[in-house]
């Protein structure tokens, strides 16, 4: 189970470790977007290339907040509570952070709990 941290605005921040294809880790706060409901994580181009990570797909489109967007689709490795996944990441320009998608709700309970503090991904 891994604690997670509430933003100003209520947001839902998590650590994750970004795994670089020669092994690095890179360990960031993953925002979980509960409006990216058909992946798992989302970067900014410029992260997932510079992690070394495969392509796997070009110009995927997704609706998103702002319309019909286009994703290139990447091989990501990622570390979260101490486990270790090979998931789909979604890529594109304009990205501003690390998202986390609802699919890692099908693997984890979330727990979130404002009065007393307790953010929990487990």
């Amino acid at each position: 189970m891994i604690s997670g941290s509430f933003g100003n605005g209520g947001e839902l921040f998590f650590p994750i470790d970004l795994i670089s294809t020669d092994g690095e880790s890179i360990i960031v706060d993953g925002l979980l977007d509960t409006g990216f409901t058909t992946g798992w994580l989302a970067v900014n181009i410029q992260d997932a290339e510079s992690l070394g990570w495969l392509v796997m797909e070009f110009s995927r489109s997704m609706q998103t907040v702002r319309g019909e967007e286009f994703f290139d689709l990447y091989e990501g490795k990622v570390v979260i509570d101490g486990r270790e996944f090979i998931i789909p990441v979604h890529a594109s320009e304009g990205i501003p952070e690390v998202l986390l998608g609802l699919q890692w709700l099908r693997r984890k309970r979330l727990v979130v709990d404002f009065p007393t503090g307790e953010l929990t991904l487990g």
